[in-house]
Parts: C-alpha cells; structure tokens; sequence
C-alpha cells in the first residue's frame, strides 16, 4: 500500500515543484518537510495544507463493504 509520503512525492512530480518550494509555499524549512517526509509523519491537517500548495485536492473516503463511500 503506497503511504501518505509516497503519493505526495508523486504529486509533486506531477505538479514540477520541488520539495524547496514546497516548504516555502507552507511556511516551514525544507530541512523540516524532508524531516517529516523521510518518517511519514504528518498531521492531517499538515498534510492537506501542502496537498492546497501543490494546487491540488486532498478527499478521504471509508468506503463499506457494499461499496458505499463516507
């Protein structure tokens, strides 16, 4: 299963941003981002901010066993 880094990594190559740029875009080091990409580690919050950044959307579903989605 690919994790929350993974994919944001994968958004920004799709996006041509850097990860310099995207720390400027949030306000935080890039020293700080690499911190917290190399360990996979952000708050939800945290994460939907530098999803915003890169232009994108960020949607989150529990999907049932019949299918439906919350």
């Amino acid at each position: 299963m690919i994790n929350l880094t993974e994919k944001l990594r994968f958004a920004m190559i799709k996006q041509s941003m850097s990860q310099t740029r995207l720390a400027e875009l949030t306000a935080q080091t890039q020293k700080n981002l690499s911190n917290k990409m190399s360990r996979n580690d952000f708050k939800l919050s945290e994460y939907q901010r530098l999803v915003e950044a890169l232009g994108c959307k960020l949607e989150i579903n529990i999907v049932l066993p019949n299918g439906d989605k919350l």
